[in-house]
């Protein structure tokens, strides 16, 4: 069962790689000897073969790949099939490493209501509220993907968190947002509306991975299918009209809210099994097993509504991408952003 914390995991951080919370353990960047021709093929395999969910009203398909319509089409431009419903669940369980095991970094204590902003597959909302029993959980999304079934502690509910929010002001002592930016056209009003319905002394926290990926010795070569890839994000998402995040944007966003108390960790995950370090090439063999659904729902809405690309090139710029992210000579690591702050009390 995850862990709540009784202190902020971020004290623990070495200072020669933030954020992996493995202490004395320095980052190696010489790549350990595996094949990369055999690695992770029997989960690539199992992937191909997952069936899609039946259709429901307000799902459309696209690439090959099934999309929520709530609030509009091409809103949230991630797919929500069972393939990506998997790969949320992996995620959640990559973000637990991260942070030792913790559901979060904001020390909220044993908040009576928490809100869970775009809960995806629910999963983190389901495990917060097995672990916070006395807490009230509600998990919201523009899919309604979350399991039937849940403790009594924790409901779902379908929304669009751009529009005027209806759950009272000043409620919530913990508001939990992750992984939401690809369907927010804008973050600060996001954050001003959370603000307002975190009650006075309560606590929001804010997480995003970055879209670039980064290489701190410059193994990412302008060449790679790789690279290419994410100026194709890149390019694609600024036509959107989607913001690539970082921490310092997310502070600012919380600063003019009016949050405060508020403290930002960047983490860096090794995108594969390249580091030497057991730790981190276990995080880092577990992440590259998102790489063939991740790769695709990342980039084949923004690749082809934005850029005009055929399905059939984007599918096959995600696939050559991900190999370049098994390559041993790569050393890709994905900056992970955690903001978090509190309301002030009045």
């Amino acid at each position: 069962m995850p862990k709540s914390p009784t202190r902020d995991p971020a004290s623990q951080c070495p200072s020669s790689f933030p954020g992996l919370l493995y202490q004395n353990e320095p980052l190696q960047t010489e790549p350990d000897d595996y094949d990369d021709d055999d690695l992770f093929s029997d989960y690539e395999s199992a992937s191909d073969n997952l069936s899609i969910a039946s259709s429901i009203r307000d799902y459309i398909y696209e690439n090959g790949r099934r999309y929520h319509c709530y609030g509009g089409e091409g809103k949230y431009v991630l797919p929500n099939d069972e393939v990506e419903q998997k790969r949320l669940d992996l995620m959640h369980h990559i973000q637990l490493m991260v942070l030792g095991g913790e559901l979060h970094m904001a020390p909220a204590e044993n908040p009576k209501r928490v809100l869970d902003c775009g809960t995806g597959t629910g999963v983190w909302a389901l495990d917060f509220g097995d672990s916070h029993p006395e807490s009230k959980v509600t998990g919201v999304d523009l899919s309604p993907i979350q399991p039937d079934w849940a403790s009594p502690n924790v409901q779902f509910e379908v929304d669009d968190l751009e529009k005027e929010w209806t759950w009272p002001q000043n409620h919530f002592d913990f508001i939990h947002i992750r992984s939401i930016c690809n369907g927010i056209r804008d973050y600060q009003r996001l954050i001003n509306q959370s603000f307002h319905h975190t009650a006075p002394g309560g606590w929001t926290e804010l997480s995003e991975l970055s879209f670039s990926l980064v290489s701190r010795d410059d193994t990412i070569s302008p060449d790679t299918a790789l690279a290419l890839y994410l100026d194709c994000i890149e390019r694609g998402y600024s036509t959107l009209g989607i913001a690539n995040p970082n921490a310092a944007s997310m502070k600012e966003c919380m600063r003019k809210a009016g949050y405060v108390d508020i403290e930002e960790r960047t983490f860096l995950i090794p995108c594969g099994p390249w580091p030497k370090n057991r730790k981190l090439k276990d995080l880092g063999a577990t992440f590259a097993l998102v790489g063939p659904a991740g790769f695709e729902a990342y980039g084949l809405a923004a690749m082809t509504r934005a850029l005009g690309m055929a399905t059939a090139e984007a599918k096959e710029l995600c696939r050559r991408a991900h190999a370049d992210l098994l390559n041993a000579r790569i050393h890709a690591c994905i900056p992970a952003y955690y903001v978090y702050g509190r309301k002030p009390e009045w």
